[in-house]
């Protein structure tokens, strides 16, 4: 799994081939095709339906409310191999395996198509690609630094995605950690201030009412307890009554 200080492999377009079963993606089809997208020069065959079930901002865009449909739409500024991966995640016929690579190209275009069904299956992953790696099952053993930059990333994801409960559980995880562990990646400096202050402010907050500094881990409340305990028991030079 790359970090946010390590380059991650990009997916091609011979990669996409390869998973799609098909040299040619979305080519022209007699029977459905009723609008072209046009990425980069080249062009798109879609179901106008499929787009418009899928995503509000498709629906809005292609409907014609009284006006002539537009045939051919083009999409300034998007990558063509990223559109086609993230229009087969979207499309009924096509299957993509999700893996971490593959949710960092697909997931920003889910959130501004607004395709609310892709971005729940990437949280659906994410959360489950955290639960492996808290759990330590064989295959998601991580370094610790390794893993604490993929909390810091589904954080952002969270924040950025509105996905709530991938943002709750991230930073959950995070909260234990030192600053010093995560503030030099990009996920930390790309998360929006108020998020950076609402965490701060939760560890401030739980070292405190711990009075432990933590990096991993805070101690229960039964610890403190017992630790409490202990010191009430002794002296102020600490040797017991």
């Amino acid at each position: 799994m790359a970090t946010a200080t390590e380059s991650e492999p990009m997916l091609n377009m011979e990669t996409l081939s390869i998973q799609s079963g098909s040299m040619e993606l979305f080519a022209f089809d007699e029977e459905t095709t009723d609008v072209v997208l046009c990425v980069d020069d080249k062009k798109l065959h879609l179901s106008r339906g499929v787009l418009m079930l899928a995503s509000p901002v498709f629906r809005k865009m292609l409907a014609s409310n009284g006006k002539e449909k537009q045939n051919e739409i083009t999409l300034p500024d998007k990558s063509y191999e990223e559109f086609v991966l993230f229009l087969r995640c979207v499309c009924p016929l096509e299957y993509v395996k999700l893996n971490e690579d593959i949710i960092e190209m697909v997931l920003p275009l889910a959130k501004e198509y607004q395709v609310n069904s892709l971005l729940h299956k990437c949280e659906d992953w994410l959360l489950t690609e955290i639960e492996f790696i808290v759990g330590e099952v064989i295959g998601h053993v991580k370094e610790i630094q390794t893993k604490v930059e993929f909390f810091a990333k589904c954080l952002l994801y969270g924040a950025k995605n509105e996905l709530n409960t991938l943002y709750n559980r991230a930073f959950e995880l995070l909260l234990p950690y030192n600053l010093i562990r995560y503030q030099h990646t990009s996920f930390y400096k790309l998360l929006p201030d108020k998020n950076k202050w609402q965490l701060l402010e939760a560890r401030m907050m739980k070292i405190e009412k711990t009075q432990h500094i933590a990096d991993g881990s805070f101690p229960t409340e039964i610890e403190i307890e017992e630790d409490s305990n202990q010191i009430d028991s002794t002296s102020p030079l600490g040797f017991e009554y």
